[in-house]
């Protein structure tokens, strides 16, 4: 018999995951527990990045329009055409920022 994998920190359960992936990223998604609910993994295994999101949260995603996130994408990518070329103002270490977002 194999032994389970250990899970991260703060999950007490998980489901199984499912990968969504194109020429561009990978992604793999998955339901959890944790001690405060059910949360939705979300984790890029290239980048090591992870987050966990709570139905309020997946709500307040699936109500934006489409045109939010090519303006989060400029951000992201760096796009010329993003504010202050492409860095987010309010991105860094402090709250709010880049680190915040990781979990």
């Amino acid at each position: 018999m194999s032994a389970e994998p250990e899970l991260p920190e703060g999950i007490v359960r998980a489901g199984e995951p499912i990968g969504i992936g194109n020429e561009f990223t990978g992604v793999r998604v998955r339901k959890v527990w944790t001690r405060q609910g059910e949360r939705l993994e979300i984790l890029v295994p290239k980048h090591g990045h992870r987050i966990l999101l709570d139905a309020m949260q997946l709500e307040i995603i699936a109500r934006q329009d489409p045109e939010r996130f090519t303006q989060l994408f400029a951000v992201a990518l760096g796009s010329e055409d993003a504010p202050e070329g492409g860095r987010d103002p309010g991105a860094g270490d402090g709250p709010g920022g880049e680190e915040a977002g990781r979990r």
